[in-house]
């Protein structure tokens, strides 16, 4: 057995029986089916309300029976049911990495149309874990918010040119990618993989076709404060040429 599959043994056969854990699961490219050799594990736990703690103080301690960790780091969260903490064993591949995230507050449901995000079941003894069907009017309108603040968004270019005009680059190019690629790879999210929409760049290898994503290459490629120049007005051009499809496109 890998080192991979050891763990995910060993956790899942360490926490079925506390009966404050009321499912484990796989998602990431476990769940996707796209996992290789340079894949972390995403684990999810969910727990009765207040257990949240002691789930990752279990997690800890099981991985720590399988070897020693060099890395235990919970990363802060503003939702009192939500916690995440990512682990990583010594002597392991050092892109092996943990990433733990405890629920309490729901059944989490899965999107039965989204093959971006399918769950691996290792246990769930309360069926927490719930697929839904998919809801396209539903997905429609959250589409047609996000455009609303993405078009505001890409509106304040001047905020970028200002810093272009000052000759300010690491402003300029923060605020390049703030006001400028980041709407612009939502709103192309939005008319090739509209229900994974809000990734930004998580699988967009993956999720926009191959000359969509040479062609935003080139955006990212940024040397100097005459790169941000012209690439904002051919990212603006393209946000507004995207822009007018996807409209058209919800209101057929």
């Amino acid at each position: 057995m890998g080192i991979r599959s050891r763990i995910i043994s060993h956790l899942s056969e360490g926490m079925i029986n506390y009966p404050e854990i009321n499912a484990l699961w796989l998602e990431g490219s476990d769940g996707t089916s796209t996992s290789d050799h340079l894949s972390d594990i995403d684990l999810v736990i969910h727990v009765n309300s207040g257990f949240e703690t002691n789930a990752l103080s279990i997690c800890e301690n099981l991985l720590e029976e399988i070897a020693a960790l060099d890395l235990s780091y919970e990363e802060p969260r503003h939702h009192p049911n939500m916690r995440y903490k990512v682990f990583h064993l010594e002597n392991t591949p050092s892109y092996l990495f943990i990433d733990v995230n405890v629920y309490s507050h729901r059944p989490i449901e899965f999107d039965r149309f989204n093959d971006s995000e399918v769950p691996i079941v290792l246990f769930d003894k309360k069926q927490v874990i719930q697929i839904r069907e998919h809801n396209e009017s539903e997905l429609q309108q959250t589409l047609r918010n996000r455009l609303y603040h993405l078009e505001n968004t890409i509106k304040q270019k001047a905020r970028i040119e200002k810093y272009i005009e000052r000759n300010k680059f690491i402003e300029a190019i923060g605020y390049y990618h703030k006001f400028m690629i980041s709407p612009l790879v939502e709103v192309l999210r939005i008319k090739y993989k509209p229900i994974n929409h809000d990734y930004y760049i998580v699988c967009i290898s993956k999720h926009l076709p191959r000359e969509i994503v040479q062609q935003l290459e080139e955006l990212y490629k940024v040397n100097s404060i005459e790169d941000i120049s012209k690439h904002t007005q051919q990212a603006y051009q393209w946000f507004y040429e995207v822009l007018k499809d996807v409209q058209n496109n919800l209101n057929k």
